[in-house]
């Protein structure tokens, strides 16, 4: 019987993924990793949220054989290290994509509409529709970083209002998927796109990917938003530039020191600001759970 610790919360519904007379499941959600080491270093299976760590020292002192992330990211789990020590890791492809291109369209359409500063102005008995802007989706111009599971499934929305769209991607396969979709150089992109959104993974190549050179190229009066993960973006450029006016409003999901952001994002109005939560929803968790503990299943056929 195969032994499976589930250390970070989770949704039960995959749990009947796993046969009772194979696995024996122990949840666990919120034990520290110091316990893990402790306790349960020689079960067959770790589950874990991306909210945890898993770095070279815990790699080296248990012996799971797989390690399952309920996340689309692994940038929280040294695969590199963990395929030296022959562990498994896998990750949630499918799961959270509808609810991170939902969430980015939701930033967009609160910066375009201007809803948090009027909900705002209502609560403060201010109901004047003077003093901040609002704007049409249509016609408008957005330019898609990274066009997978995420990154396309914004395109698709975006179409839906109207939207003119560009993509970039560096995957071959993903550009032979999309044949109807206008593919472009980054740089074209950049200096064409009225919200330039990033869907692409933080790994060694990608940190800090949109650096200084690529926000200076964006079109004045731009929008930027990010619900990839943090460290793909230089955050010192990106509240210099925010400061100085040229791009219009940024909206993030993602910080590179969740949950201790940096403090200059609070202290700026054309910031809009959520905790991580564009792949977080009901539904989202109930499809990962589901697609997890089915490959743990199926990896031990």
């Amino acid at each position: 019987m195969y032994k499976v610790l589930v250390a970070d919360d989770a949704d039960l519904s995959g749990f009947k993924k796993l046969p009772n007379k194979k696995f024996l499941t122990l949840y666990k959600p919120g034990i520290s990793n110091e316990l893990i080491i402790s306790d349960y270093k020689d079960f067959d299976v770790l589950v874990i949220r991306s909210i945890r760590k898993i770095d070279k020292a815990f790699l080296n002192k248990v012996n799971f054989s797989l390690i399952a992330t309920c996340s689309k990211g692994t940038d929280h789990i040294d695969v590199s290290y963990a395929a030296r020590k022959k562990i498994k890791v896998i990750n949630a492809e499918e799961g959270n994509s509808i609810s991170a291109a939902e969430h980015t369209l939701a930033l967009i359409l609160n910066i375009y509409k201007g809803i948090s500063i009027s909900e705002k102005n209502i609560r403060k008995n201010e109901f004047s529709d003077t003093g901040f802007r609002r704007n049409e989706l249509a016609g408008k111009t957005i330019g898609i970083i990274g066009y997978g599971k995420v990154g396309s499934k914004v395109g698709k929305l975006c179409k839906a209002f109207g939207m003119k769209v560009l993509a970039n991607d560096t995957d071959r396969s993903v550009i032979e998927r999309h044949k109807g979709v206008k593919f472009v150089e980054l740089n074209t992109l950049l200096e064409k796109s009225d919200i330039v959104t990033l869907h692409i993974p933080l790994n060694h190549n990608n940190a800090d990917f949109f650096s200084k050179e690529k926000f200076s190229l964006l079109k004045n009066d731009s929008v930027f938003i990010n619900t990839s993960r943090g460290g793909v973006a230089d955050e010192k450029c990106l509240i210099k530039i925010l400061k100085s006016g040229k791009i219009r409003f940024a909206g993030l999901d993602v910080f590179k020191n969740e949950p201790l952001i940096n403090p200059e994002f609070k202290s700026l109005e054309n910031a809009l600001l959520t905790n991580h939560t564009a792949g977080k929803t009901q539904e989202s968790r109930k499809r990962i759970s589901e697609y997890i503990f089915e490959k743990i299943s199926s990896s031990f056929e």
